[in-house]
């Protein structure tokens, strides 16, 4: 789509990454609890609910407010959690949204995280590979929504460690 933009003479806008992903949960003073206690991420806002809608937050992924989750409670919201325990498998009876990716910048970043993750009590892969580019693990939020978090790989790696 870019050449085709570039051969019109249009000029493609210059996107800068994600502002928000708004997702929705059942609950959301555990949801925060998890994404705040557990992951660390920064309660922004706590939006009470309105004639114009329900209750939602807002949390800054990367500590300096560039990048949010905007969460809405729906007491009725239908999430499908990811079968973590049955292995790394991607079934196809997921909804839309088959997980969510979050950047850090190193395997230090993510060895904390994946230590944090487990005194946490929260259920987590090993660390893997994908290729030579990228290390990640995945776990499930309070949702059962699958997470994954995932950095560059600074040495060669093989395969899950």
């Amino acid at each position: 789509m870019a050449d085709r933009e570039r051969d019109a003479g249009q000029t493609a806008p210059p996107w800068r990454g994600f502002h928000h992903v708004a997702l929705v949960t059942p609950d959301l003073d555990a949801t925060i609890r998890f994404y705040g206690e557990v992951l660390g991420m920064t309660v922004l806002a706590d939006i009470p609910a309105s004639a114009r809608g329900g209750r939602h937050c807002l949390l800054a992924v990367d500590g300096d407010a560039g990048s949010f989750l905007h969460f809405f409670e729906r007491a009725d919201a239908r999430i499908h959690p990811y079968p973590l325990a049955e292995g790394v498998v991607f079934p196809p009876e997921l909804g839309a949204l088959h997980h969510l990716a979050i950047a850090l910048p190193d395997e230090e970043a993510g060895l904390a995280l994946r230590a944090r993750l487990v005194a946490a009590g929260v259920p987590v892969t090993e660390i893997m590979s994908q290729g030579s580019t990228i290390r990640d693990m995945l776990f499930p939020d309070n949702n059962g929504l699958l997470l994954e978090a995932a950095w560059p790989s600074t040495r060669r790696h093989s395969g899950t460690e």
